[in-house]
């Protein structure tokens, strides 16, 4: 009898696991919801790209790391990369790509039209010189937004990619990240109060 629940937890285990790696896809180049930031380390290095890998939320890169990406040929080819960053659940598995380019237009002309053809027209949301397109791919978030304040280069295109099941995980530990600086913050000025 346990021979026979262990198989068919371990079954249940591969098909959750299956599922769950199927629920991942690739977005600029990067295993979203999948590759692990030590895999995502050795892909920008056998691309040859610039990147930091020493950040984290609020300082906190043993539980929530970033990666700032300064040059990476997937976006790069889009146009001149402004900022890039690439986010991590405490999992440590890539759960958001948002990358910013210098944009006179260009480049979002190009991305929105890919991304309409792809997903479905987006109706612009936001006010002044700030607009967002928002598209959905199965568990993944997608925005575009045009930011068309100054002049030339100095107006900017962002491309971000959510994996929306991390989430949860994310803000929990956002929260417990904020708590522990509150209570150190707390620490330093209790004595003078």
């Amino acid at each position: 009898m346990k021979s026979g629940v262990v198989t068919i937890f371990s079954a249940g285990m591969l098909l959750v696991a299956s599922v769950g790696s199927a629920d991942a896809a690739e977005y600029l180049g990067l295993g979203l919801g999948d590759q692990t930031r030590d895999q995502v380390i050795a892909s920008l290095k056998k691309a040859g790209s610039r990147f930091e890998d020493n950040y984290g939320y609020k300082g906190y890169g043993s539980d929530l790391p970033m990666i700032k990406v300064g040059s990476f040929e997937r976006f790069n080819k889009f146009g001149p990369v402004r900022e890039a960053w690439l986010s991590f659940a405490p999992d440590k598995k890539l759960y958001d790509i948002s990358v910013t380019w210098s944009d006179t237009g260009e480049t979002f002309k190009t991305l929105k039209d890919a991304l309409d053809t792809k997903y479905g027209a987006a109706s612009p949301q936001g006010m002044g010189f700030q607009q967002d397109y928002k598209y959905r791919d199965g568990n993944v978030d997608i925005v575009l937004n045009r930011n068309t304040f100054g002049f030339g280069n100095q107006q900017s295109t962002s491309l971000s990619y959510t994996f929306t099941p991390a989430l949860q995980e994310v803000r929990k530990m956002k929260e417990l990240i904020e708590d522990d600086i509150r209570q150190k913050n707390a620490k330093k000025a209790a004595s003078d109060l």
